[in-house]
């Protein structure tokens, strides 16, 4: 009697760590490893991602390989996408969920407590003039009152998305004296309630908030979620934050606004296009106003470890039939029932 072939699963890119060869196969699968490095700058075409993947039941991709149409059906034996970290916006869920792949993500403790508390430390940076007071002193300054901050008591911040990382930032902000307010039309009123956190409109919460920190995924709906109108209906001399997508801002529209003044500052770990390209209207607006991150404010030394090992566990139970909680795109779970289990 011969042993059942062991399953292919690709790994789009070997990490400096190493651990993800060696987990999947004392997890019983065959791992392809893709060419590319975790951390270079060029990406895989559909054609080249498609190849590598065809024979795989599974694809362990990074952030920045693009799991489009062309790929998924290129794969027959397809059945799952896993990221090893939250974000999953480069792959087609529509396409995945109408041929039954599953795409997951890896929210450990690291990739959404340390964005909670990133997203604290740049409230308390902008409000408290950080970078402005900062930049005075190196410049051979010293104390001006123009560059005083602001009391944080009594203060409104807004939330829009409501989900692990704004709970989390919410449950941080106890305890401050501020007014903490949310939007999301897909969570209930009751489900923050613990969080001190009320649920109101996008159009109360602009008009309301001193700070505006965005808590969402890139989808169709959350592109240029603040364009040029939500923008200036924000109180004048408000914030926003954003650790969360960077397209979710007309960053155009942001830059006009810290540069005539309506928003007084604003701090962005994320992009429209990373890596920021040099031309950017953002790069042109006064560094006092505005803290520029490389996508990694909410990121501690050890936070590819555990993702990976949520990652290689969730590709376990997939392919042993089992629907892990990480599942993304919940429509897909019965097509892929009938594709691979029935």
């Amino acid at each position: 009697m011969t042993d059942k072939p062991r399953q292919k699963v690709l790994v789009a890119r070997r990490h400096f760590l190493g651990i993800e060869e060696p987990l999947l196969r004392e997890a019983g699968f065959d791992p392809i490893v893709g060419p590319g490095a975790w951390y270079e700058d060029t990406s895989y075409s559909a054609r080249e991602l498609a190849e590598l993947a065809r024979d795989c039941a599974a694809i362990l991709v990074s952030p920045w390989d693009v799991v489009d149409a062309e790929v998924i059906a290129a794969c027959p034996l397809l059945q799952a996408v896993v990221c090893p970290v939250i974000g999953v916006d480069q792959i087609d869920q529509d396409t995945a969920t109408r041929a039954g792949v599953l795409v997951c993500n890896s929210p450990t403790l690291s990739n959404f407590i340390g964005v909670a508390e990133a997203t604290v430390g740049l409230i308390v940076a902008l409000m408290k003039q950080l970078k402005r007071n900062e930049a005075e002193l190196r410049g051979g300054g010293w104390y001006k009152v123009s560059n005083r901050g602001d009391m944080m008591l009594g203060r409104t911040i807004g939330l829009v998305g409501l989900g692990r990382i704004a709970r989390e930032t919410g449950r941080r902000l106890q305890g401050w004296g501020l007014k903490l307010i949310g939007h999301d039309p897909y969570v209930a009123a009751d489900a923050v309630r613990d969080v001190g956190i009320e649920v109101v409109s996008m159009e109360r919460l602009l008009q309301d908030s001193d700070v505006v920190s965005l808590h969402v995924v890139l989808t169709r709906e959350t592109r240029n979620l603040l364009g040029v109108n939500e923008i200036r209906k924000m109180k004048r001399g408000a914030y926003i934050v954003n650790t969360a997508r960077g397209g979710v801002i007309d960053e155009a529209a942001l830059a006009e606004a810290l540069n005539d003044g309506h928003i007084a500052g604003a701090a962005l770990d994320v992009f429209e296009n990373e890596r920021l390209e040099a031309e950017s209207p953002l790069r042109r607006v006064d560094p006092r106003r505005l803290i520029l991150t490389p996508h990694i404010i909410g990121h501690d030394r050890n936070v590819e470890e555990p993702g990976f090992r949520l990652a290689v566990k969730t590709i376990a139970s997939i392919l042993a039939g089992n629907t892990p909680e990480t599942v993304v795109n919940r429509a897909a779970i019965d097509r892929w029932r009938a594709r691979f289990w029935s």
